[in-house]
Order: structure tokens, then C-alpha cells, then sequence
């Protein structure tokens, strides 16, 4: 390469930084505004109607003894303003010291318009459960399936019912029973 070319170089990135920034710096328009950040409140928020909440609730039950939910909630309605009810679909996840719950469900949320920051959530869910360790009511390594109803006032207080049908096998009979869990959360 001979002298010549070797100053065009230079000379090329001079003109292209001079070309170039002033572009750069430019202010643009925006055209659309900007969509607000999830995350808040401890939750992940995917798009405009899913969310994923980290940990919901925390809980004392029957069989699983303490335990703590997590939760995916896809929000039917797109325009969710001064809306009293919501219907939501609900995936938890709910591990406890002597089992664990998974759960696919509907969610009602009724959130009245004169008190913004007050809700009562109900829910109607379907929840495989697996005992392990040392379960109230059963025996462990044994895998159920139930029908649950829950509901919770705000954040403060969620109650939750089912009745539990064994699924797998076992060296003795089949065992049915009453579960039920109380905790903080929804």
C-alpha cells in the first residue's frame, strides 16, 4: 500500500465521524409512548396481560404442611380500566415441606372502583399434588388429584378447599380426604 492510500484512511474516519455524529445526537420524536416496565410489586410482567408473580402467598395446609405459591396469570381483558371484575386464567405452583401442589385455574379478581387498592380474589382450580416426606392426613410418595376453590380478601388472608382422589398406586387402599391451606397472600 502505497503513501497515498494510507492517509485516506484516516482522513475517511474523520469525515465519516464528522458525517456521522451530528446524526447521532440528534433528538428524535417519539411516536408511540413508552410501555411502562414490569416488576412491580415483586412481579414479572411479560406483555400487557401476562404476569408472573414470583411468590403469592405463603401457606399452612393439609397435606403439605408450609408452603409457598408461585403464580402465571394471563389476563383475558385487554382494557382492564375502571373494570370491577376480571377473569384471569391462573397456573400455580405451590411447594411445601411435605408436597407440593400444581394447579390450573380460573381467577376472579372484583376490585370495586371506589377502593382502587382493595380486591377479593376467588378461584376455581384443578391441582395435581404430590406428598413426599411426612404429609398430614396421608402417606407420603403419593400422587393426587383435586378440585380446589380459594378465595382471598386483598393481599391479607386466602383460604383454600379440595377434595383430594388418589391417582397413583399404593400397597394399600386408595385414599381420598379433605385438604385445606390458610395463609398471607392470595
Amino acid at each position: 500500500m502505497n503513501i497515498r492510500h494510507r492517509l485516506m484512511v484516516p482522513y475517511a474516519l474523520i469525515l465519516i465521524f464528522l458525517f456521522a455524529h451530528p446524526v447521532w445526537s440528534q433528538e428524535s420524536e417519539e411516536t408511540e409512548k413508552p410501555k411502562k416496565s414490569g416488576g412491580g410489586r415483586g412481579m414479572l410482567q411479560l406483555s400487557d396481560q401476562d404476569v408472573i408473580l414470583p411468590i403469592t402467598s405463603i401457606e399452612w395446609g393439609s397435606p403439605d404442611r408450609w408452603s409457598f405459591t408461585s403464580r402465571y396469570v394471563h389476563m383475558f381483558e385487554k382494557d382492564r380500566d375502571n373494570k370491577t371484575w376480571l377473569n384471569n386464567l391462573s397456573i400455580a405452583l405451590s411447594p411445601g415441606l411435605s408436597g407440593g401442589r400444581f394447579a390450573i385455574g380460573y381467577l376472579g379478581i372484583f376490585s370495586p372502583r371506589s377502593m382502587p387498592d382493595f380486591g377479593v380474589f376467588s378461584e376455581a382450580r384443578v391441582v395435581l399434588l404430590r406428598t413426599w416426606g411426612n404429609p398430614l392426613s396421608t402417606d407420603p410418595d403419593i400422587t393426587f388429584v383435586s378440585a380446589e376453590i380459594r378465595a382471598a380478601i386483598s393481599f391479607l388472608l386466602n383460604l383454600g378447599v379440595g377434595y383430594y382422589e388418589q391417582i397413583s398406586n399404593s400397597d394399600g387402599d386408595r385414599e381420598n380426604f379433605y385438604g385445606f391451606h390458610v395463609g398471607v397472600g392470595i
